[in-house]
């Protein structure tokens, strides 16, 4: 026992004269400085000790598991150099093109480059389930009068009075969504009210206002705009897309151009052999 106090004095000197270990598997240490930082700033005191403890407890048993396994492997197993030094050159490389990247791309991508791009992608934008433009409320089932003025409101193909259907909504309804200028999931709208369908298409074809009720609630609904699964995702749903896209095109052709750039100046500088 003495040579052993002795030897964690002699490395606790040594290497981190000035630090409290607080655990010890085999000849790995924890100090204090190691766990600075886990605890957040303003956990209560028990929260804080109960942290430490883990943490403690879960190195603890991390470096007796590493311990055992590289007693058991055999230096051809624990060899990882290759391995490691692949990582350490996809990192630099890595890191090296994200600051290319940040530097040289422009980001700046026209409406009408989006248009072209669209233009000539169709064929990559097919639905794979309806959109639609709506408007939906939702009104107690009670609420007879509020239900026959969101009928009416609703009853033209556009709505006439914005600010009076707005007043409307915000004092006679308990919900209520607009999406008249943006396209919307039809399957979000059938989890916001009780529609239940098994065909569509047919369904959107033939149901412009659409009524429903439940035990506590009614459900009104609006259908100006629709569009059926395999057809064609309208531009404006796109943009933000085609934009990413577009942009990834442009990283993607960047790094090459670095890339061949390096390799062509390269071989003309003799820095480059083949054997």
């Amino acid at each position: 026992m003495i040579l052993c106090f002795a030897g964690c004095n002699y490395i606790k000197k040594k290497f981190r004269p000035n630090e409290t270990i607080l655990a010890r598997v085999h000849d790995d240490y924890l100090y204090s400085s190691d766990i600075k930082g886990i605890v957040p700033e303003g956990t209560p005191r028990e929260d804080s000790i109960l942290i430490v403890k883990n943490f403690i407890e879960n190195w603890v048993r991390n470096r007796v598991e590493l311990h055992h396994a590289e007693k058991n492997l055999s230096a051809d197993e624990k060899n990882f150099k290759e391995q490691l030094d692949d990582y350490r050159n996809s990192l630099i490389i890595y890191t090296y093109e994200s600051h290319l990247i940040r530097q040289k791309l422009d980001t700046m991508v026209s409406i009408e480059e989006i248009e072209d791009y669209y233009r000539k992608n169709k064929q990559n934008f097919v639905l794979r389930e309806p959109i639609v433009k709506m408007i939906y409320v939702k009104i107690s089932k009670d609420s007879l009068r509020a239900a026959q003025l969101a009928r009416k409101f609703l009853q033209p193909d556009t709505i006439l009075d914005y600010d009076a259907f707005e007043r409307f909504c915000l004092t006679r309804t308990s919900d209520y969504y607009i999406s008249i200028n943006n396209w919307f999931l039809f399957r979000d709208l059938q989890n916001m009210a009780p529609i239940t369908t098994f065909n569509e298409e047919l369904f959107l074809k033939n149901n412009r206002l659409i009524d429903l009720t439940d035990d506590q609630w009614r459900y009104l609904v609006r259908i100006y705009a629709y569009v059926t699964k395999d057809g064609i995702s309208p531009l404006s749903m796109e943009m933000e897309n085609i934009k990413n896209i577009i942009l990834n095109t442009r990283k993607q052709e960047l790094i090459r151009n670095m890339r061949e750039n390096l390799y062509e100046k390269a071989l003309k500088s003799d820095d480059i052999e083949f054997y």
